[in-house]
């Protein structure tokens, strides 16, 4: 009888220390959940502008939470809000170390992609373009993300020279709008939403404003207003508007097209032809070019757009004046 009673007893106090793990066990996971999420929550928070104050404070809860959590399911992210805000805060040599840990702790984890890029961003801040070159070729060769969007600019910086190496990742899309700016527009004949052939040439002795935009945009949107009042304002004095939309399909661009009476002349860009031979690739953008075909502006909005459209139009109509004069006295 006392060998069941100890039987039970031992049962008993296994169940109960066995209960108390699982609880213990499920009380850490917890607490490191909520952990993460707050630094999680604080790394989202920071900017260019934050105070240095706010980078430690992320760095300080990072170095806590790695210690604490090694083997937490998302401790990689954590590894990488590290070694980011410390390369941000210029402690790169410290912000290396941080990226190296992590790459030789957990050579596969979810942000192994961005941190290889970012280690080899570093040390080409430092001017250690070896150490550059073996992080991007890690990425490059990597079995998991090597045919990924980081490890696509990682092959573009390995295939420049190392002078050209600053620490800052090329411009993977070509030049800015404003590289146009003083060059002649680039000329596209395409065929508009009803059914019109026509090319930007027609529009030589101009001003023109090219504004890629989307219904789906809502800054597009919002700049619509001062689009309509700016056209309504100088369409009658050699101002034209031509609208390339990147929009998913036709019938939400006809039917906005209907429903704000936009009547400037509009081409859907479905294949991004247009956009590509601009470089665009954020919405809304705009090219203001003059009678002559040269861009003169990009990117205006509001106001701003509806004075440069003014003196453009002013000196478009002076060039008018004086060739014809000297036309007629000829």
């Amino acid at each position: 009888m006392l060998s069941q009673n100890r039987r039970r007893a031992f049962v008993c106090a296994s169940l109960w220390l066995l209960a108390f793990c699982v609880n213990f066990a499920d009380a850490a996971s917890v607490k490191a959940g909520y952990q993460y999420q707050e630094i999680k929550a604080i790394a989202k928070q920071l900017t260019h502008n934050s105070e240095p104050a706010e980078f430690e404070e992320l760095i300080e809860k990072s170095r806590v939470f790695i210690k604490a959590h090694p083997k937490y399911k998302r401790v990689d992210e954590v590894y990488y809000r590290l070694g980011n805000a410390l390369i941000r805060l210029e402690q790169t040599e410290e912000g290396t170390a941080v990226f190296e840990e992590l790459v030789k702790d957990y050579p596969s984890a979810r942000y192994i992609e961005r941190s290889l890029l970012e280690l080899g961003l570093a040390y080409d801040k430092l001017g250690k373009h070896d150490k550059a070159d073996a992080a991007y070729e890690k990425l490059v060769s990597h079995p998991k993300y090597g045919s990924r969007a980081q490890a696509k600019i990682a092959a573009k910086i390995l295939e420049l020279d190392t002078s050209e190496r600053k620490g800052k990742e090329p411009n993977p899309f070509g030049k800015p709008a404003s590289a146009f700016v003083g060059k002649p527009a680039k000329d596209f004949e395409v065929i508009n939403l009803k059914g019109e052939k026509f090319s930007l040439a027609d529009y030589r002795g101009q001003v023109v404003l090219l504004d890629f935009w989307a219904t789906w945009c809502a800054p597009c949107r919002a700049e619509m207003p001062h689009l309509k009042k700016t056209y309504a304002k100088y369409r009658e004095q050699d101002f034209e508007i031509i609208g390339i939309s990147r929009d998913m399909g036709k019938p939400p661009l006809e039917a906005y097209i209907a429903q704000e009476e936009i009547t400037w002349p509009q081409y859907w860009d479905a294949d991004n032809r247009i956009c590509n031979l601009y470089n665009v690739r954020s919405f809304p953008s705009t090219f203001l070019i003059d009678g002559e075909g040269v861009v003169r502006k990009t990117n205006l909005r509001g106001h701003r757009l509806e004075t440069a459209v003014a003196a453009l139009v002013k000196e478009n109509a002076a060039r008018n004046t004086a060739e014809n004069a000297e036309t007629d006295s000829q």
